[in-house]
């Protein structure tokens, strides 16, 4: 009814605290819109309206609303185990990181689940700067992101790239080794380039240059969205991959890519690097993983990488990570793209 509706929206009001909203504005507009239901690309607010969620939530509901076989893929697994003693593992959890090393490219096959997508970006850097200490390179711990791209809203990783309309000032200073490279956006390119491959290519020199005036020694990764988001969709030309890739691999620098909004076939393929035939050295996955009907992500890293940490261990948890119930849906989520 008309009360139950404005009811919620006073609680809204007075207790909670919605991404980038303020309630004081919300408020005047007659904000925020409450939603109940879901069925395909439909939601209908408290009210009985029916709207199109033209950006399937947060770019993430990839499955549509109101799929029955991912809530019994969520209820059947709540019936046999919720949760996990610290050390142990668990059936979903073991088949989603056997499905997501059989579906990547390359040799991308050691997971480590988190609860999305900045969680799983924040993993990756600490995986990136804790294999070059394993390997005895202490000195390695800038991250080098490109200008208008998005890579999460945690401590750690919102100062990588720094997307288009964020703005960062009550949260600096901003931590140590933050460098930053052009987009290679050929519609607006910093560079001047004249064409979608010049852009490409002189954008990917322009990192190459920046690790060698910084030197390669300090220089840990290279994070980037293969189609970034912050801008737009931005498109690099077919140069552009494989010359980042090549740049990596003569520095000695990782290359993480960030397919958090990419992944699970929002670009035509499972992973939108696969456009290039390039494999990073770490790729980190949300969203799209779950259809959003449960928190879910991963950070994977090649087994080169990987076998850096055997008998070395990574410190690092998150207390909700590999959780049995997620992973089901997961699980059920990447059979239904599948197919």
């Amino acid at each position: 009814s008309a009360s139950d509706s404005e009811r919620l929206r006073r609680m809204a009001l007075d207790h909670l605290w919605m991404h980038n909203a303020d309630w004081v504005q919300m408020n005047r507009d007659g904000e925020p819109l409450i939603i109940v239901e879901g069925n395909g690309v439909r939601v209908t607010d408290a009210d009985g309206n029916s709207w199109i969620d033209v950006n399937g939530g947060y770019a993430s509901v990839s499955a549509g609303y109101g799929r029955q076989d991912l809530a019994r893929a969520a209820y059947e697994q709540m019936q046999r185990i919720t949760f996990f003693p610290m050390r142990t593992a668990n059936p979903p959890t073991i088949h989603l990181a056997a499905k997501l090393a059989e579906i990547m490219p390359g040799s991308l096959s050691r997971v480590f689940p988190v609860s999305g997508g900045s969680e799983a970006n924040e993993a990756a850097l600490k995986i990136a700067r804790a294999y070059h200490r394993r390997r005895g390179d202490h000195g390695r711990y800038k991250v080098v992101s490109r200008r208008g791209s998005y890579h999460g809203a945690t401590g750690g990783v919102m100062f990588l790239g720094s997307a288009y309309g964020a703005t960062r000032a009550d949260y600096e200073p901003e931590p140590p080794g933050m460098v930053y490279a052009p987009q290679p956006n050929a519609y607006r390119c910093e560079l001047g380039s004249q064409s979608v491959s010049e852009c490409a290519v002189r954008s990917a020199e322009a990192i190459d240059e920046l690790i060698r005036f910084h030197g390669a020694e300090t220089v840990a990764a290279v994070i980037a969205e293969p189609v970034a988001s912050g801008p737009g969709a931005v498109v690099p030309g077919d140069e552009y991959w494989p010359l980042l890739r090549d740049i990596c691999d003569r520095h000695g620098v990782l290359l993480i890519a960030d397919e958090v909004i990419n992944g699970f076939g929002r670009t035509g393929k499972m992973f939108a690097l696969e456009h290039w035939n390039v494999v990073p050295d770490i790729m980190t996955i949300g969203k799209g993983m779950s259809s959003s009907y449960l928190p879910l992500g991963a950070a994977v890293a090649r087994q080169e990488v990987a076998d850096a940490f055997a008998g070395k261990l990574l410190q690092h948890v998150h207390t909700h990570a590999g959780h049995p119930v997620a992973a089901a849906v997961g699980l059920k989520n990447i059979e239904i793209i599948e197919k």
